[in-house]
């Protein structure tokens, strides 16, 4: 039990994921966690239920609710059952569900990213409830589990067969990836329909078979943008920001105009790139140094140690490829991510200058108004009439 208890208290350490230990009649025996919190009636009768479904089932998943994203698993061991979270993988800074928590009076969550739970679950799952390891588990299964895969390989072909479905070939997805990847906006606008990528439906709910087909399609754009120059983070945050646009899609035809949306709109961003004319390597690199480090204090002497530059050979390539200096561009960067913040977030303007790495509210404010012509507080005014 030692043993047990010194990796659970290191996952806890390591995820901040809390970690419930029960009784098979429901009875909590131990608890490691790094935020205390103290769950309500609504939280009790979860756990219960999770309890309940582990006296037949190995594995549970259970939402907290339709509005959160907040999530418990419940895992099933020997003697005990293992329920870990309730955790937040998600976002809970919206005005809406900062109100919806506050109205129910629920208590906050701590933040696991959804790799680290399934990490964490995992290892508790064959490292602790099986007993033994988790290796000796997979080998004892092995066999079984390849069976059901056949079965399952077997009968999905003979039903997409009988139903006249087929998939796309990688050649038809790389030629559609490669237009992005090229940036070349205007072929995919006149030919993408030609060139949508069938697919089977695989499930019963077709919205739904189209919107995990969509998710699919979202991130090979958007690393498709990357290879054709956006910076990782750029392309990241198209994925991001699309995958959130598509849980908005009520219908099939709207899952579909926004895949073609986003096809288009990673395609115009690399074309974008590939426009702004003369590049130079050292330029570029410090570029996307600065652009993934906004919250970072990086100055010029920082890029040229970096690059292995002169700052004043720096300064000139800069001069010459940006038209501004090194410190010019990182504080054009700063204020432009700084608009977009003011427009399109509920931030204290405090709070996005410390995002910033500004320093102070008033330094802030001085550089602000001095490329813009109006202080954060009149831009935010303005934009919100």
């Amino acid at each position: 039990m030692r043993r047990e208890q010194i990796m659970l208290k290191t996952i806890v350490m390591l995820t901040q994921l809390p970690i419930h230990v029960y009784d098979r009649q429901g009875k909590e025996l131990e608890q490691y966690e790094i935020m205390e919190r103290n769950g309500d009636e609504y939280e009790g009768a979860l756990i219960k239920e999770i309890n309940r479904r582990l006296m037949t089932e190995d594995v549970v998943t259970m939402e907290y609710d339709t509005v959160l994203p907040v999530r418990i698993y419940g895992l099933r061991g020997e003697e005990r059952n293992y329920l870990l979270g309730p955790f937040a993988y998600g976002s809970l800074d919206s005005k809406d569900i900062k109100a919806y928590m506050r109205r129910r009076k629920i208590e906050d969550f701590p933040r696991v990213q959804i790799r680290e739970s399934l990490l964490a679950a995992n290892l508790i799952l064959n490292g602790i409830a099986g007993g033994g390891s988790g290796t000796d588990m997979l080998e004892s299964r092995s066999d079984e589990n390849e069976e059901i895969r056949m079965y399952s390989l077997v009968n999905e072909e003979l039903r997409q067969s009988d139903n006249f479905q087929s998939n796309h070939t990688h050649d038809e997805e790389n030629i559609l990836y490669r237009y992005i990847e090229q940036g070349d906006v205007e072929y995919l606008r006149k030919n993408y329909d030609y060139m949508y990528l069938r697919h089977p439906i695989i499930l019963e709910d077709a919205h739904k078979n189209e919107e995990y087909m969509a998710v699919i399609g979202i991130s090979l754009a958007s690393r498709a943008a990357i290879r054709g120059g956006l910076t990782s983070k750029e392309g990241f945050l198209i994925n991001d920001i699309y995958l959130k646009k598509l849980s908005a899609c009520r219908t099939i035809a709207e899952t579909h105009d926004l895949l073609k949306e986003a096809s288009l709109y990673c395609a115009a961003q690399v074309r974008k790139k590939l426009r702004a004319g003369r590049c130079n390597p050292y330029v570029e690199r410090c570029k996307k140094r600065i652009l993934s480090s906004m919250q970072e204090t990086v100055g010029a002497g920082d890029l040229a140690k970096e690059t292995g530059l002169s700052m004043d050979y720096l300064s000139k390539l800069f001069r010459r490829y940006e038209g501004v200096s090194v410190t010019e561009y990182i504080l054009n960067v700063k204020i432009e991510a700084a608009c977009n913040m003011l427009k399109y977030s509920d931030r204290q303007i405090g709070a996005i200058a410390d995002y910033l790495s500004f320093g102070s509210l008033s330094y802030f404010s001085r550089v602000f108004k001095k490329k813009t012509g109006m202080s954060p507080q009149q831009y935010r005014k303005n934009i919100l009439r």
